[in-house]
């Protein structure tokens, strides 16, 4: 985490701890990926991979709104 500002805004912790917990998952199912190669686990790994990307766009927007005022 960067310079601290998720201390002082809750919803920037709640996308940075939003963002963790898809990050797990999406190696917990990479690693399961190597057993299943299933159109399903695919499909889900992406859905997976495209939302962690969303919050992580949405951290990016909100510190640079933090860091403008």
């Amino acid at each position: 985490m960067a310079t601290g500002n998720w201390k002082k805004n809750k919803k920037l912790k709640k996308l940075y701890d939003s963002h963790r917990y898809y990050s797990e998952k999406v190696e917990e199912l990479t690693k399961e990926r190597k057993k299943d190669r299933g159109s399903e686990s695919k499909d889900l790994l992406v859905r997976l991979k495209k939302t962690k990307l969303a919050m992580k766009d949405a951290i990016a927007r909100l510190k640079a709104a933090l860091t403008k005022d």
